[in-house]
C-alpha cells in the first residue's frame, strides 16, 4: 500500500501552476475596489471571535451578544465598538 498523493495534473488541463505568468492569483483588495468590504469582513470577524454576532441592517449593523444589543449606524461606529470592547486594535 502507498501513501496519498497528489496528481501532477489534477484537473488535466496540462497546466501547471508554477507555470503561471500572473504574479497575483486573487488581486488585492485595493485593485478590485472592495477594501470597504475587506475591513467589514475582518471587523466581523474579529467581533465573531470576541463572542459577538453582527448583523447587517438597511442602514447600519446590530451587534448582538448574551441577548443584549447594540445599533451600530455605519462602519466606523462598528469599528470604534470594535475597539471599545476590546475586539479590534
Amino acid at each position: 500500500m502507498s501513501a496519498a498523493h497528489k496528481s501532477e495534473n489534477p484537473a488535466a488541463t496540462e497546466f501547471h501552476a508554477k507555470q503561471s505568468t500572473n504574479a497575483a492569483i486573487v488581486a488585492p483588495a485595493e485593485k478590485i475596489g472592495n477594501l470597504q468590504a475587506k475591513r467589514l469582513a475582518n471587523i466581523v470577524a474579529q467581533m465573531a471571535l470576541a463572542g459577538h454576532q453582527v448583523h447587517e441592517l438597511e442602514h447600519g449593523f446590530l451587534v448582538c451578544r448574551w441577548g443584549m444589543t447594540k445599533v451600530c449606524p455605519d462602519l466606523a461606529a462598528l469599528v470604534g465598538f470594535a475597539r471599545q470592547i476590546g475586539a479590534s486594535s
